[in-house]
């Protein structure tokens, strides 16, 4: 019988074989995938990542609803960067339903959270607007990514990549880059007011 994807994955995850789990690149619409990964991206787009983080000079990132903590595990291991995730309702994460965690979460209740400044914010698939003000109103540092669907992709969030309504007009789409060739893309923004030019 075939091994399932998620049992694979949590294998490699603990001989720590992340580019082997790269390498599975298996279709983005496969339920198993999607409970380890919206996106499933390639090492150029983990490349991609890091140039930025070392261009703003950012010590890693802080991933926002990041699930399972797959997609941030890989982004640590393949930057050697620090990484934090954060989630809310730690019942539904800590239960037997759930599949295991990739990285420690820290679960955030009742606005009890501190963003470091060094470290990036990232927006992988989020679908809450007003958490997402909330986050970078409270977030003091100059890079944030918005990974999720581009145009004609048949998917939502929101934020969406390209138009993240920011409440402020500080924040500057700098680059961005497809997700090998699945319209989804990572956005990159930077607040530059805070920056010297």
């Amino acid at each position: 019988m075939e091994k399932s994807l998620i049992k694979e994955v949590i294998e490699l995850y603990k001989e720590n074989k992340w580019m082997d789990i790269i390498d599975k690149n298996p279709n983005v619409t496969n339920e198993e995938a999607r409970k380890l990964l919206w996106v499933w991206p390639s090492f150029k787009n983990l490349e991609f990542i890091k140039e930025k983080l070392n261009e703003f000079n950012m010590n890693g990132i802080s991933s926002i609803g990041c699930g399972c903590g797959l997609l941030e595990w890989i982004i640590s291991k393949s930057t050697r960067l620090e990484v934090i995730g954060y989630e809310i309702n730690e019942i539904w994460w800590t239960s037997k339903y759930c599949i295991p965690q990739f990285i420690n979460l820290t679960y955030v209740e009742n606005n009890n959270y501190i963003l470091k400044s060094n470290l990036a914010l990232v927006f992988c698939y989020f679908n809450d607007s007003e958490a997402f003000n909330d986050y970078v109103n409270n977030y003091e540092g100059n890079l944030i990514f918005i990974i999720g669907p581009g145009e004609g992709r048949g998917t939502h969030t929101d934020p969406s990549p390209f138009k993240p309504n920011f409440q402020t007009n500080n924040w500057v789409l700098n680059d961005y880059q497809e997700i090998k060739t699945t319209k989804d893309f990572i956005a990159v923004y930077i607040r530059y007011n805070n920056l010297i030019c």
